[in-house]
């Protein structure tokens, strides 16, 4: 099936771009609205020397539950003082109703801006 992706197409903040010193995660976005898959976009600045940051999905039935890693929504660690931009794909039919972005810092304080959208279809848009 093809959609129409300037009409049905949203785009879902899970990390706002900021620079990203130290470890955490982002605010729950409800996924209860859309269907099919979802691409997510990750763009990373260089850390700093030594910095690397790991990004990944997790997902959880309720907003203030426990999270698990969303099954294939990791992104590729950066290297060390490397920038990334990345997509990667999930099918929001298999997922939990609530997903958030986690973010581990290794190598010591980040000082690169990073941010995570998400681009995904509306069930009845």
């Amino acid at each position: 099936m093809i959609h129409n992706l300037g009409d049905k197409t949203f785009v879902l903040s899970l990390l706002p771009n900021d620079v990203v010193t130290a470890t955490g995660l982002g605010s729950a976005v409800d996924l209860e609205d859309y269907e099919g898959e979802m691409a997510v976009v990750l763009d990373a600045e260089a850390g700093g020397a030594s910095i690397t940051y790991a990004v990944k999905l997790q997902e959880s039935d309720t907003s203030g539950g426990t999270y698990t890693d969303v099954t294939g929504g990791a992104f590729t660690t950066t290297d060390a003082n490397t920038a990334l931009v990345e997509k990667i794909s999930v099918n929001t039919n298999d997922m939990k109703r609530f997903v958030k972005l986690s973010i581990t810092v290794a190598g010591g304080t980040g000082a690169g801006a990073v941010s995570v959208v998400a681009l995904a279809s509306k069930k009845y848009g």
